[in-house]
């Protein structure tokens, strides 16, 4: 008898070199192109030779770029790798990777690392990034359905690239080893007001909720007021009461959240991306313990409720107008954690297909030198933990500051078509459009 398959168990990636490099025509047409309505990729010709001159076969690389959106982010991975080092290594969630015994050899197959826990994907990754190929993953962890801010950063990327560094000076290698930051915004080629009505429709539909009109901004005011209250209703929370502005009505439900599971699984902080996975370990063992099923099911919508809210956040979207790629990740983020019933949602929640057509706009900063700042703490006895922590805030301060001058330079590509926003409420200089 077979043993059972586990879905959390590590499994090394073993790389087949001809189905890679067949993948990579296959993800630009059907994928990209196609199912995912992306019609180029904006790569500067200075960025490319950038990228280049930072992975190839004479360095270790690890790549980390901004993670704003779920599976069109891999593929645009993907199609990164394909200029630079098509037998990059790629981390991914464990459920993607594990997903069954066939989608697990394919994805092995395809040389993406699994984070599942305890596995030995860093070590993989390190050798693999010495034999000169880089290896890319999303330091914020989780994507973010959001393209202006940077999240606060996972450390893995930077202890991996440290791994590599020493073990290079160990072995008295001339290899340099980098930390790449990548940024990247999707725009819309064309207005795409027809498509974000549609969204919401099918949304309002999906949740039983009335239809806010046939005005972008004021339907999407209305179905995240509605939503809200709808939420509400399903998590047994307090209801706000109806002359409360939207976004002082979503902050009164998060602390609700928070008052509720702080009740059963104790004090936690307010850096969400670690925070869902703590949460969702707690409720794990809160499982084992009482065996509450209908409990931990309450518990497991909370949190992500409380991550659906804390992603709305008032800095980024309480302005008088936003973009119209700033409504359609927030629907694309609303419709992924709420609308899931069916396998039609399942499969465009794994594959979300944008509204309208976009390009992929793509800057490369410059590179981080991790064996410089290695030699730099043994020269100075500076301690590895505090240089370690230098390199994660540059590598966030370098996206951060790409992805501004990035929007900078797309502003004129968006302004045309942003839509006036009923939920605004701040009157301060930080408002901005």
């Amino acid at each position: 008898m077979s043993a059972r398959f586990d879905v959390r168990a590590y499994r090394e990636p073993r790389p087949k070199p001809g189905l890679i490099r067949l993948l990579g025509p296959v993800n630009r047409a059907l994928m990209l192109r196609g199912a995912l309505r992306l019609r180029s990729i904006d790569l500067p010709a200075a960025d490319l030779a950038r990228l280049r001159s930072a992975v190839h076969p004479g360095t270790a690389a690890f790549l980390g770029p901004n993670h704003p959106e779920f599976t069109t982010d891999w593929l645009i991975d993907k199609e990164i790798s394909c200029l630079c080092s098509p037998l990059m290594a790629h981390w991914a969630s464990y459920e993607i990777v594990n997903g069954s015994p066939l989608s697990q050899r394919f994805w092995l197959a395809n040389n993406l690392i699994a984070n599942a826990p305890g596995g030995d994907g860093k070590s993989y990754s390190v050798r693999w990034a010495r034999a000169g190929h880089g290896v890319l993953l999303h330091p914020e962890g989780t994507a973010t359905w959001q393209s202006e801010r940077t999240s606060p950063l996972l450390p893995g990327i930077v202890d991996m690239a440290w791994d590599a560094a020493e073990q290079v000076r160990a072995a008295a290698e001339s290899r340099p080893v980098y930390v790449v930051p990548l940024v990247w915004k999707l725009v819309f080629t064309g207005d795409a007001s027809k498509g974000l009505l549609r969204e919401m429709a099918l949304i309002e539909r999906a949740l039983g909720l009335p239809s806010g009109g046939e005005r972008v901004g004021e339907r999407f005011a209305a179905l995240m007021r509605h939503t809200l209250a709808a939420r509400c209703r399903a998590l047994e929370l307090p209801l706000p009461p109806p002359s409360l502005a939207y976004f002082a009505a979503q902050s009164a439900t998060r602390m609700a959240i928070r008052e509720r599971l702080t009740e059963r699984h104790g004090e936690f902080d307010t850096d969400m991306t670690r925070v869902q996975h703590r949460l969702r370990a707690a409720i794990r063992r809160q499982l084992k313990t009482d065996g509450d099923e209908a409990a931990a099911k309450r518990d497991r919508a909370l949190v992500t409720e409380l991550q659906r809210l804390h992603s709305f956040d008032p800095e980024l979207y309480d302005r008088p107008t936003l973009t119209q790629e700033q409504i359609a990740e927030n629907l694309k983020r609303v419709r992924s954690a709420l609308v899931t019933r069916g396998w039609k949602n399942a499969l465009h929640n794994l594959v979300p297909v944008a509204v309208a057509p976009r390009v992929a706009h793509v800057r490369v900063p410059a590179p981080i030198d991790v064996s410089a700042s290695l030699a730099s703490a043994l020269s100075t006895g500076r301690d590895p933990a505090e240089a370690r922590a230098g390199l994660l805030e540059a590598l966030h301060a370098k996206l951060q500051t790409g992805l501004d001058r990035l929007g900078a330079e797309l502003a004129p590509l968006q302004d045309a078509r942003r839509v006036p926003l009923p939920l605004h409420e701040r009157t301060d200089e930080h408002a901005g459009n």
